[in-house]
Order: structure tokens, then sequence, then C-alpha cells
């Protein structure tokens, strides 16, 4: 546990949930129905500064904490730095700072986050499984009692059909599957890694179905898929988890051999499942990954252009205008990086990343279990960048579960180290 000089509580959480309120109740919005980017929103830039400001306090009321980790968070640092740069190369030098504002405002509230979770795991978990239960549960119900506001009824300019997908409270569908996944990491994280109740348990499983069929309805594919392997890798440390040695290595064993023998017997009796076409219409989406094909050969021409670089994070519009595209993102959170910020962006970005697995390990090595629902949370986001575009995503929800999983392998060892200091002296 962290011990500083202000006492840790629920209101570590506030910032979080006034956040919150932009991206997933975009209905608040006086210009909701648009396609506008949200944070152009005068009333989202309100409620932002509020939740900004509000964590920044928080985070001042813990002394010389902001410092050490500004010290320790040398790569996210350096990536920061370069956004702010880059206002020098960039054709709308005021996107930049606002851009940049959004970042540096999400990482506080991001470390707000994770020192409440750190210090009082089973209270975050467990409220966050109930304001997220509130929130799904809303969401199914006005979408079936008001349809005219929970689904797509218009398709965007490059003919991907939205049409008759859920988008619940949110702007757009793939927002709401987002934000599922996260409800499936809180559920499961809750259910697998608390001590709970048999009512917490039930609570656990309920959002978990819900937000199965939020994303069901919404189609977002990719949220679906990452959920589901969550639960198969929570499962599967769950399984192996409280054995050591020899015990551990027979069940990853046989667990390898039950899956190879099961992916065999399917492919004798059913070939044509492991066949390219039927992949694709498994997963609802054809070959070209919905038009993502398209969008990433003019992503590979705009690297091209400026590989080093890049063309500056102004939300890629220095990019759209020379490239006369109208789609706001790539759909794969590593080139849309490559894009904005070139060579070096990317460079810096596996340098936080590797600092990330050395930390997490390190946590392993001190049998903290607790690693492992980080773990597979940075996985999960990760995973979701190969379709979609949220690495240093501003505002984005799945760049704030990154943010979650860096500040918390940093400060679980800072803690640790603490402790063991106070321990030996």
């Amino acid at each position: 546990m962290i011990t500083y000089k202000s006492s840790i509580g629920a209101q570590y959480l506030l910032p979080f949930f006034i956040f919150f309120t932009v991206i997933g109740v975009a209905l608040l919005q006086p210009d909701y129905g648009s396609l506008m980017r949200q944070e152009s929103s005068l009333v989202n830039q309100v409620t932002l500064s509020l939740a900004y400001s509000l964590a920044f306090v928080l985070l001042l009321k813990q002394k010389g904490l902001v410092l050490t980790v500004i010290i320790k968070s040398g790569p996210l640092d350096a990536l920061f730095f370069l956004i702010i740069v880059s206002i020098f190369w960039s054709e709308f030098p005021v996107k930049v700072i606002i851009f940049f504002v959004h970042n540096v405002g999400m990482a506080c509230i991001a470390l707000c986050m994770v020192l409440f979770l750190i210090n009082k795991k089973d209270n975050f978990f467990k409220i966050l499984l109930l304001a997220l239960s509130i929130y799904i549960a809303a969401t199914v119900v006005v979408t079936m009692i008001r349809p005219d506001i929970g689904v797509m009824t218009s398709t965007n300019i490059y003919a991907v059909s939205l049409i008759g997908r859920w988008r619940g409270l949110t702007n757009h569908p793939n927002s709401l599957g987002a934000i599922c996944l996260f409800a499936t990491w809180i559920s499961l994280s809750t259910f697998f890694y608390t001590k709970k109740s048999m009512a917490t348990s039930l609570f656990a499983i309920g959002l978990l179905l819900a937000a199965f069929y939020c994303m069901y309805k919404a189609n977002s594919m990719t949220s679906t898929i990452l959920s589901a392997s969550l639960i198969f890798g929570m499962l599967w440390l769950a399984f192996i988890g409280s054995s050591k040695g020899g015990v551990k290595f027979i069940k990853i064993t046989l667990g390898a051999i039950s899956i190879f023998i099961g992916l065999m017997l399917l492919y004798i009796i059913h070939p044509e499942f492991f066949s390219e076409k039927y992949f694709f219409r498994a997963i609802g989406r054809d070959a070209s990954f919905s038009g993502r094909t398209s969008l990433w050969d003019i992503g590979l021409r705009g690297f091209a252009a400026k590989p080093f670089l890049g063309w500056s994070y102004d939300s890629l519009m220095s990019f759209l205008k020379n490239f006369n595209l109208g789609y706001g993102q790539l759909h794969n959170g590593y080139l849309d990086l490559l894009v904005r910020g070139g060579l070096v962006s990317i460079f810096l970005f596996f340098i936080l990343l590797g600092q990330i697995v050395y930390l997490l390990l390190k946590q392993r090595k001190k049998d903290n279990k607790d690693y492992a629902y980080v773990a597979i949370l940075l996985v999960a986001v990760l995973l979701h960048n190969m379709t979609e575009g949220s690495l240093v995503g501003g505002t984005n929800i799945i760049w704030f579960m990154f943010l979650l999983v860096y500040f918390y392998s940093i400060l679980i060892n800072i803690s640790q180290n603490r402790l063991e200091n106070n321990a030996s002296g």
C-alpha cells in the first residue's frame, strides 16, 4: 500500500466518472447525432476541464507524488514532449495544443484511479462494478424504449453500413463496444481477484452477460472477440495460478495438449472452419476488414511521405488535408502512431511498452498475483489496436486503459520498494 500525506478514498474515482459522462453519455451534448469530434464540443471541453483540474488537485495532495511519477515515466514524458513539439510542423497547431492537454489530463485521471486501485483494490472494483452495471442497464433500457436514440440510422461516407447497430448512449457502436470491453475487465477482475459476497459475484456475472449482449447488438466484433479472450485468459490464470513448480508445469502441459487435440478434432470434423472465407464470415467481416485495408494503404503512403517525425499530433488533420481523406482514424493504432509521430513515436512507444513488461515481470517474481489482471488488460489493449486506432488517443477509453496499466506498473513498484526500504531500515 502507498501511504502519502492525504488519505486516498473513493473521491479519487470522481475525475473518471466526470470524464465518463463525455464518452459514455453523448446524448447530453447539444450536437448529439452529429459526426463532429467530441473534443470540439464546448460542453465536453468544460466537462473534461473539470475532470482534469480535479484530478490534478487530488494528486497535489500527495506530496512529492507527481514529481516522482514524472521521473519514473521517462518514455511517456518523451512521447508527450514529441506531441507538443509537433506544433512546429503541424498545419493545425491549436489542435496539437488541445490534444496535448487531453493526454496530460487523461494521465492525471488514470493516476488518481491507480492510487485508489493499489490502496483499496476491492472497493475500486466493486464501485466500478456497480457504476458500470447501472450504465449498461440504462443503455439496454433506453435503446429498447427509444431506438431513435440508441440505434444507428445512417451510414458513413465509405458505405460501411452502421444501420441497425446499437450505439446505446454513446455516439458510435464501436464506442459502446470499447466501454463494454472495459466493463468485461471490471466484472472479471471483481469475480477472480477480490474478496466478494455471493451478491457481488452475481452482479459481476450479470454485468458480463449484459456487456456481451450490448456488444452483440452493436456488432462490435473487435471488442467481442477480445472480451471472450479476457474470459479465457482469466480462467486459465485461475486454473494454474494457485499451483507451483511441477504441478503448474503439468497443468500448463495438459492445457496445451487439450487445446491441440481439440483443434485437431475440429479440423477433422469441420475442416471448412479453418478456411479464410469461413473465418471472415464467422467474425462478421469481409477480407478487407470492412474497408480498413484501403485506409491502411493510404496510411502507409502517409507514413512514407514523412517517416521520421510524422505529420504531427493534430488529430490527423494535416494528414487528412493533404490526402483528401474524410475519415477520422486509420483503424490501426500502430499505423496511426507512425503517421502522426513517425518512427520516433513508435520507437518511444515500444520503449514504454518494454518498461511496462519489465515492471510487471518484477511483480510476478515477487508473487504479486494482481499483476495478472493488469497484464491481461494490456494484451487486450494492444490487440484492440490491430483494427482500431487508440494509442496515444487523447480521450479514447482504450488509451485510458493503457494508461491505467502503465501507472499501475510504476506505482506498485514504488509502493513495494518503500515497504522493503522501511522493513530493512
